[in-house]
């Protein structure tokens, strides 16, 4: 049986460069694979908008911007405590390994809330200086569906005799106006979040740098 014939195989890609996928390194940090997981999840509900009604595909759905927007927290906090100690902060332990024990959680809602507690510690201006309010509700309602990120990965959810079904009770929903909302929320974080949280500390960076540079001149005029 050739390619032609494969009914179980993917069509090859048009050139073979395209065939290649480069995978870890330096530059692969959690936004980066939030990118990924936040497409596949706008790839597929494009797919279920265009093409009709598929019901297999909204759980599916659901977990990729979840996990996305999971990723995509987790980073910004990262980023915001960095800035927090370059910033001279010390009123808790925020160094690499004790933030990644900080940030051992599923939960988007209590991400988000670390996420607004470091901001407001930033002093940034507003309405930067916090997620805001429609944002905040959208994000808690996300963790209220799925508080472990488990419910949108299977049929059953628990262990032993405690699983149980993670959707025991069939429901119709407006699907559209709840992922719309989702994709919003999400783009909002990985898009202008990040963006601006990126900005300020290269500024940052770049202002401490002259502060440095100034001093050190200062004390070499006066020796």
């Amino acid at each position: 049986m050739d390619d032609d014939e494969d009914l179980f195989g993917l069509p090859r890609p048009r050139w073979s460069h395209h065939e290649i996928a480069i995978l870890g390194g330096a530059d692969e940090d959690d936004l980066t694979i939030a990118a990924g997981y936040l497409e596949v999840a706008e790839l597929a509900v494009r797919h279920w908008i265009q093409r009709g009604p598929n019901d297999g595909l909204p759980i599916p759905i659901l977990y990729n911007y979840r996990h996305g927007i999971e990723l995509t927290l987790k980073w910004l906090i990262r980023l915001s405590a960095r800035c927090l100690v370059r910033s001279g902060y010390t009123q808790e332990n925020l160094s690499p390994a004790k933030l990644n024990e900080k940030l051992r959680t599923h939960s988007i809602k209590k991400l988000a809330e670390r996420l607004n507690r470091y901001l407001d510690l930033l002093k940034l201006p507003a309405p930067n200086n916090r997620i805001d309010d429609a944002s905040l509700a959208l994000l808690a309602w996300l963790d209220s569906e799925d508080e472990t990120g488990e419910t949108f990965r299977y049929a059953l959810v628990g262990h032993g005799s405690n699983s149980a079904p993670a959707r025991p009770s069939q429901m119709n929903l407006n699907f559209y106006e709840q992922v719309n909302e989702v994709h919003k929320i999400a783009r909002l974080l990985h898009a202008g979040y990040s963006g601006y949280l990126d900005a300020f500390e290269q500024d940052q960076i770049e202002y401490l740098s002259e502060a440095r540079q100034e001093r050190e001149q200062e004390w070499q005029d006066w020796s």
